[in-house]
């Protein structure tokens, strides 16, 4: 306010200071213009003239630098406004940013250490997941190769199949158990050392009812049954063999080869796993002597593992089968292990009965195991699950 006043003054005064000049100028112009006017007295009015134009100037030169400096003090304010606006947003700035820093000094700890204890456990989870695929990868794996050699054993046969080797394990085995009006079949089993080392012992699966019908008799179950063994050539060498064990109810009977010596053929047993995984339409060879014929292969498939004739469980075959073909052998297409003892065959009509060849019935072998094992034959079954000492404890 006070440096307004004086502006103002000050421009008062260079006005005034100009009116007085130019009076003075007027009356230098009209001293100039009498005639009588002291030299003296001109000299002096010229230097009055002249300071009044010094004063003039420098009211000029002050008026002008107190304008500078108002235009200074205008923008100076200016700049303080905008300094004090800044001061303030700074401050906010300051106080926002110290709440901030308070927050996350007494929650972000925390809170980061919480997430990162979460994410422990989520990679922990994750970790042990990965090993559990991994382990199943590993099974599955495992299964695959399994498989794909299960397979690979149910394609080679197929494929190129050893004659040799066929005849040799499916049809070797089985022998003909005759008498004088009857015809049967019967199955080789592996020959076995002695107990003294000096000779070898060879027993045969067949049905009871094949040795019944050749005695004739019940009573005779001590009497020697004739047995035909059959060579690659078609040449033939007889036998005989006595009854061991049997069972009415199962048709079954285990009989043992008058002969120390050791026989080239006999059929391998299949194990209580591999019998536990039979389903139908698993390919199988019936293998038997069909009215008194030399021992004939027939191929088909399980048709049933649940049929039951007189409280027994049979297989039903849909292999072709005929009179004759009891006793026989049902053998896995795939490994040629023996599964079964041929048992029965369908017929149809009461007056003049129709054989039907494609529903014959097996006696399975887990059965037949467990009959032996009861009978005190345990010792015969070469399966990696027999219980030889639940046998001997009956013998």
């Amino acid at each position: 306010m006070n440096r307004i006043v004086i502006s103002s003054g000050l421009a008062a005064a260079t006005l005034l200071a100009a009116d007085q000049f130019l009076r003075m100028q007027e009356r230098v112009d009209e001293l100039g213009r009498a005639p009588n006017v002291p030299p003296a007295h001109v000299a002096r009015l010229e230097r009055e003239v002249s300071e009044l134009r010094a004063q003039l100037g420098e009211a000029r030169r002050r008026l002008e630098d107190d304008e500078r400096a108002q235009q200074l003090e205008e923008r100076l304010a200016v700049i303080a406004g905008r300094v004090e606006r800044s001061d303030c947003e700074i401050a906010e700035q300051d106080a926002r940013l110290e709440s901030w820093e308070s927050l996350w000094r007494g929650y972000a700890p925390q809170r980061i250490d919480g997430s990162l204890s979460q994410l422990r456990e989520l990679v922990r989870a994750k970790d042990s997941r990965i090993a559990d695929l991994d382990e199943r990868a590993q099974r599955v794996e495992a299964q695959t190769q399994a498989r794909i050699a299960s397979l690979d054993s149910r394609v080679a046969p197929l494929v190129e199949r050893d004659v040799d080797r066929m005849w040799r394990e499916l049809v070797a085995p089985v022998v003909q158990l005759a008498g004088d009006a009857t015809v049967g079949s019967g199955v080789l089993l592996e020959s076995v050392p002695d107990d003294d080392g000096e000779g070898w012992t060879t027993h045969l699966l067949t049905s009871w009812h094949v040795v019944r019908d050749i005695y004739g008799a019940p009573q005779r179950t001590q009497d020697p049954v004739p047995v035909t063994l059959f060579e690659r050539n078609g040449s033939t060498r007889r036998e005989r063999a006595l009854m061991v064990a049997y069972d009415v109810q199962l048709d079954i009977a285990v009989l043992e080869l008058q002969n120390d010596e050791r026989l080239a053929f006999g059929a391998r047993l299949a194990p209580r796993s591999r019998l536990e995984s039979v389903r139908v339409f698993d390919a199988i060879y019936a293998v038997g002597c069909p009215l008194g014929n030399d021992p004939i292969p027939t191929p088909g498939e399980i048709a049933s593992t649940t049929h039951v004739v007189d409280g027994v469980r049979y297989w039903m075959l849909s292999a072709p089968t005929y009179i004759g073909n009891s006793g026989g052998g049902i053998f896995d297409a795939r490994t040629h292990e023996l599964v079964g003892i041929f048992s029965k065959i369908y017929t149809h009509g009461a007056a003049r009965s129709t054989i039907v060849p494609h529903m014959g019935l097996a006696t399975p072998l887990p059965v037949v195991y467990d009959w032996m094992e009861r009978a005190g034959c345990a010792r015969l079954i070469r399966d990696d699950q027999a219980r030889p000492e639940a046998a001997s404890a009956k013998q």
